[in-house]
């Protein structure tokens, strides 16, 4: 039986589409050898799926479509090129753009969903002492105090904060417009009302309000045209926010000193808001006297 012809060499496509390396028979041309270098289906479809998104969120970089050509049939090469792709989107807004593993299921799915980092605080109880302060300091002062009329109950909040106490029914939430009144002894601590916001997913962005649960139980959203600069916008949005309240967490952090010094400058903040709320009664009345 004679030997069927060589399959043709693919003809050119712009960029990650150039399939020309991977479908390329070898000399010797061979039916056998031919058909191992064909390139799988679901390549293929991963391959049309990348181009896909770069001229949907890339349109102005066509360029981009031919920097370089992927072998197909190599693993690490496609997870490579999603990564490269994943890095460009990263600095449009953040997304998690890096593999742990040679895994061409997650990657399909990245191409799929867009993989968006949540910057956003998840409150659950058990990671709150990896936060920087005054984080601690407002979550606990939220979530963490016993009630007047259940003295029985520990107050967890008196316990881990005993020299920068505050009324029982101060609520950051309810002093934000109070606390924009307050002349700041401290630049960074301008911010604060922002990391409250943040505390109570309030801040009305999705990027500050969005924390690992939330995003997984409200999935990620479907990479498309609207939603990319959508996210975009909420992104350009959130940047100077969050950069106030890294400052303000990164202030005042180099020891056990230095965080007691900026929660007490955080507790006064707070107390004089307090204060000027109408109908309470003045904080510095139902406090203990206490050293900072």
């Amino acid at each position: 039986m004679p030997t069927p012809p060589s399959y043709p060499a693919a003809g050119h496509s712009l960029g990650v589409l150039d399939l020309q390396p991977t479908l390329q028979a070898p000399p010797t041309g061979t039916y056998d050898v031919a058909c191992s270098n064909r390139l799988p289906l679901s390549s293929l479809l991963l391959a049309d799926r990348l181009a896909e998104l770069y001229e949907m969120v890339f349109s102005d970089h066509p360029e981009w479509l031919d920097e370089a050509v992927v072998d197909w049939t190599d693993e690490e090469d496609i997870l490579a090129a999603v990564e490269k792709f994943l890095g460009r989107v990263n600095n449009l807004f953040p997304v998690y753009d890096e593999f742990w593993d040679l895994d061409l299921e997650v990657a399909e799915w990245r191409l799929y969903e867009i993989p968006v980092m949540p910057i956003g605080y998840d409150t659950w109880h058990e990671d709150w002492d990896s936060l920087r302060e005054p984080a601690r300091y407002l979550l606990h002062m939220g979530y963490a105090r016993g009630e007047e009329d259940q003295p029985h109950q520990p107050d967890e909040f008196a316990n881990l904060y005993p020299n920068h106490p505050v009324p029982r029914y101060l609520e950051p939430h309810r002093l934000l417009d109070a606390l924009r009144q307050v002349a700041m002894p401290y630049p960074e601590l301008a911010a604060l009302p922002d990391l409250i916001l943040m505390l109570d997913h309030d801040t009305g962005n999705t990027w500050l309000d969005m924390g690992e649960y939330d995003l997984a139980e409200g999935g990620c959203p479907l990479w498309s045209r609207e939603n990319v600069e959508w996210l975009v916008e909420e992104w350009q949005k959130a940047r100077p926010v969050l950069d106030r309240v890294v400052n303000l967490l990164d202030w005042k952090n180099e020891s056990p000193a230095a965080i007691a010094e900026k929660l007490t400058a955080v507790r006064e903040a707070l107390l004089e808001a307090y204060e000027r709320l109408p109908d309470d009664e003045p904080a510095s009345a139902l406090l203990p006297q206490t050293t900072a």
